[in-house]
């Protein structure tokens, strides 16, 4: 059986050297762990379009969404994720957890106490390199 293709968008919000990340809750294959919060790209919608949609729904905030930080293919028993990880600048709002369980604005330092999917090391090495002082 072909494996399902999944289409997602993720945002670092970046702010006072410090990176935004949410734990997810006690579901799918990623229970528990911390991720750059985003979601699905609808019909119609370019990623930044997806990405700003998404965080203004799961976390009542605006962002600007700048470049492209990684793109990365996640594969799982049931599915295959395509997930592209986006700059992004927080505009208005404090970020309200709707859907995770946890957040954190991490420094580069402190990034390395959050549990993330192996699958976001390269993300999380770019940001810390070229993003976090």
């Amino acid at each position: 059986m072909e494996k399902r293709q999944v289409y997602v968008v993720a945002g670092a919000i970046i702010k006072d050297n410090k990176v935004f990340a949410a734990q997810r809750g006690n579901k799918g294959e990623t229970k528990f762990k911390f991720e750059f919060p985003g979601g699905k790209i609808e019909p119609g919608e370019t990623p930044e379009q997806a990405l700003a949609r998404e965080l203004r729904e799961e976390l009542k905030i605006e962002v600007e969404v700048h470049e492209l930080i990684t793109s990365i293919v996640d594969e799982y028993p049931t599915q295959v994720l395509h997930i592209d990880t986006y700059r992004c600048t927080l505009i208005s709002g404090t970020p309200t957890l709707t859907e995770h369980i946890a957040m954190a604005w991490s420094d580069k330092d402190e990034l390395d106490n959050l549990t993330f999917s192996k699958a976001d090391d390269p993300t999380l090495e770019k940001i810390k390199k070229e993003y976090l002082k």
